[in-house]
């Protein structure tokens, strides 16, 4: 009984942690200050993992270095929040250096670029990309230009891994073990995706329009790199957003990125048309940002202007804003890997389709076996492959246990989350 009583006290005192950090990027120094006064070295040794899982690990540092906060949080983490962020500093140099590397290559074979995500965010939704823990690089090609842009990345040592759809997936580099504690260093591992245009749509059989035939040139980290219309990008990091939100996990920073970048266009309503004509012509784009603001405005606040909310958050459906008043908070505060909560909203989702439901058995429990996640050639040395092996091994079992207490806790949240949209119902 003791056990338990500590164990939700330790959770709660948890729960506070997090609320704190999130109330840091939006309360005054005073209140932030007393906020954070509670809590021991304990409960922030407790917390690093979700810092750095969740991404506000640096954001955080940031912040209480411009409010001159930092004594309040233990000498240790502060230390380690500082050689991280100078590390990620040599990571976030290596990343633009290698994208702006792959863009020259492509622009002189011809091929129409864009970069994509994280690198094109700066300044309106990430005030200094060092801060910013990106894993990966993202380009955006006509897939009419797909086998030359292979030739390219072959050219820097990348392997085609994995093809989902339109995105094809490539690895270069030695084996790499995932190790969260490893996210800021420069790693000989890396990994980038290719995301091919869909057919093109015409203008009443003028010339084609895309994303591409959008893209601007932006001078980005001292390289002149091809990105998306600003538009654009809004667009792209909204859908990006609710495709998580409607997957196991969804990183904090995505949301915080997602509140700045509204924010830094507040009053900018020609941008806000424009952001509208494009929703007009993408699948679900105005409950996707409906969606996601409405959850930013439960972490950070009132903050989205009319010119945005009332075609996106106001005309969301009831049981959708159920969902995300009732779990979205939760949903994005939980520990990793996450939980299963947003299959009752991929339930509502797919209800308000014309094809019918999608059968979510499969995500519950899936029959087939996580996918891989050591990448990279280690020769024929026995150790270098024991130790794959054993990762993924390992992997495996964390992915059977997920699958095992989430899919619990998801059959006793249905059956509540049922009787909610019945109490809905006039």
């Amino acid at each position: 009984m003791n056990s338990r009583l500590t164990n939700t006290r330790t959770s709660n005192r948890s729960q506070l942690l997090k609320e704190a950090v999130i109330a840091s990027f939006c309360e005054s120094p005073e209140e932030l200050a007393a906020r954070l006064q509670e809590f021991s070295t304990y409960d922030w040794e407790r917390a690093q993992f979700w810092l750095d899982a969740s991404g506000l690990a640096l954001y955080f540092l940031d912040r209480l270095t411009v409010l001159k906060l930092q004594h309040l949080i233990p000498k240790s983490l502060l230390a380690r929040l500082q050689q991280n962020l100078h590390n990620n500093r040599e990571r976030t140099a290596a990343l633009f250096e290698e994208a702006a590397a792959i863009s020259r290559a492509l622009q002189q074979r011809c091929i129409p670029c864009a970069v994509l995500k994280g690198a094109t965010l700066t300044p309106d939704s990430v005030p200094d990309s060092t801060l910013r823990s990106q894993w990966d690089l993202d380009f955006l090609i006509d897939g009419k230009n797909v086998s030359g842009a292979l030739q390219v990345l072959q050219d820097f040592e990348y392997e085609l891994d994995a093809v989902s759809g339109t995105t094809w997936e490539f690895r270069a580099g030695v084996s790499g073990t995932p190790d969260i504690a490893n996210i800021y260093k420069v790693r000989p591992y890396r990994a980038l995706e290719l995301h091919l245009l869909p057919a093109p749509i015409h203008d009443n059989g003028g010339e084609p329009r895309n994303q591409l035939t959008r893209a601007q040139m932006r001078m980005i980290r001292g390289a002149m790199l091809s990105s998306l219309s600003p538009a654009d990008i809004f667009l792209q990091q909204a859908l990006h957003l609710f495709k998580h939100i409607g997957g196991e996990y969804t990183r904090v920073s995505w949301v915080l990125e997602y509140w700045r970048h509204v924010l830094a266009r507040r009053d900018d309503n020609t941008f806000w048309r424009e952001v509208k004509s494009l929703a007009d012509s993408e699948p679900q784009a105005h409950i996707a940002i409906g969606a996601v603001t409405l959850l930013a405005t439960h972490l950070f606040g009132e903050f989205a202007p009319r010119e945005l909310t009332r075609w996106s958050m106001d005309r969301l459906s009831p049981d959708v804003r159920l969902w995300i008043e009732t779990y979205g908070r939760r949903a994005v505060l939980a520990e990793f890997p996450g939980s299963k909560l947003y299959l009752l909203l991929r339930q509502q989702l797919s209800a308000q389709r014309r094809h019918g439901r999608t059968p979510l058995r499969r995500f519950i429990f899936p029959a087939h076996l996580p996918p891989r996640i050591t990448h990279g050639k280690t020769g024929k040395a026995w150790l270098p492959r024991l130790m794959q092996y054993r990762t993924q091994a390992s992997f495996v079992f964390l992915r059977l246990r997920f699958h095992l207490v989430e899919g619990l806790r998801y059959a006793v949240e249905s059956s509540r989350w049922q009787r909610r949209l019945k109490g809905m119902t006039p």
